[in-house]
């Protein structure tokens, strides 16, 4: 394995192709300055979580019993979607955080009474939880990102979502979410670089084959890939390519193959209005109907019913 790969290697960004396919798409759900004391209980959530200590610090805790402190300037994420609490102490009084965001909302924030002591910003990552890739499995159930320098790329971002929140009197806008996305993916760079112990799909990116493997079949998912043409043109065995995709990711290269086209053309079948005899084509398939019967296979509707069903969500959604 090597250290030296990045997520950006060369001119193709393998972990960006799989978070944009994916659609993962950020927004904030919480920002408030708080006088202590004060405490919010986060319900179980669909999607992971965020919280960013812009000034002074707070306590996180999924089980009671391991507190982390997060200090200021430092972000922590909690991958999976447990429930949790973030407090100025342990053992505070908790109410639901969404009674905190109402009352923002309102223009009637909690927690006011005194001296300001905190300054959070607090939000989430969605995608659509039909999909299903290996990264999800690569996740530590938290990430505790320590205390970033102001000039620190990432902590700009996190300036830029505090000022348009501050633009926008906390309700959050467009550009708000689009920078919540980058931050997102700037953590999960940072992640990447910074830790030598990852697993799944991020070891599988430090393996430098593999990870040249993964480039060409997100890069061309159209080609005729075969088992002997993959080990071919990243310079290894067949035997050895399939054991490091099996030791790092969990499946074999031609399995994945399959599934990123599957996932590829479910995004495209979604989010496009392109006929899906050219979506076959654009992601490998003989003809729609070999796509077809393979996407009911993985999804349990058919391409035109689940074209339908985004239409009229979108629709109702105006």
């Amino acid at each position: 394995m090597s250290e030296q790969i990045k997520l950006n290697d060369g001119d193709f960004n393998v972990i960006g192709d799989v978070f944009e396919t994916l659609r993962f798409r950020g927004s904030i759900f919480f920002a408030s300055k708080l006088a202590a004391p004060w405490g919010f209980l986060l319900e179980q959530s669909a999607f992971p979580r965020f919280h960013v200590s812009i000034s002074g610090s707070f306590y996180l805790s999924t089980d009671n019993k391991n507190v982390v402190y997060v200090q200021e300037r430092e972000i922590i994420m909690l991958a999976n979607d447990g429930k949790h609490w973030i407090a100025d102490q342990p053992d505070r009084e908790l109410i639901p955080s969404e009674q905190a965001r109402k009352a923002c909302r309102l223009g009637q924030p909690l927690f006011q009474q005194g001296k300001i002591t905190n300054h959070i910003v607090c939000g989430l990552v969605n995608y659509d939880r039909k999909l299903s890739h290996p990264v999800f499995d690569s996740f530590p159930s938290l990430l505790h990102f320590s205390k970033f320098e102001p000039s620190d790329p990432i902590w700009v971002l996190v300036n830029l979502i505090v000022a348009e929140m501050n633009r926008t009197n906390g309700r959050g806008d467009l550009i708000v979410d689009r920078l919540a996305e980058a931050l997102f993916l700037q953590l999960m760079n940072r992640y990447f670089l910074e830790n030598k112990e990852t697993i799944g799909f991020f070891a599988a990116l430090k393996d430098r084959q593999v990870h040249q493997a993964l480039k060409l079949i997100h890069k061309e998912p159209a080609s005729e890939w075969s088992l002997s043409l993959l080990s071919e043109r990243v310079g290894m065995s067949r035997a050895t390519l399939v054991r490091h995709f099996q030791d790092t990711i969990g499946i074999a290269p031609m399995t994945y193959v399959m599934n990123w086209r599957i996932l590829k053309a479910y995004n495209l079948i979604k989010s496009s209005s392109i006929p899906l005899e050219k979506i076959a084509e654009l992601v490998g398939f003989m003809s729609a109907k070999t796509l077809s019967k393979t996407f009911q296979r993985y999804y349990d509707c058919t391409p035109s019913e689940l074209r339908t069903n985004s239409k009229q969500r979108t629709h109702d959604n105006r």
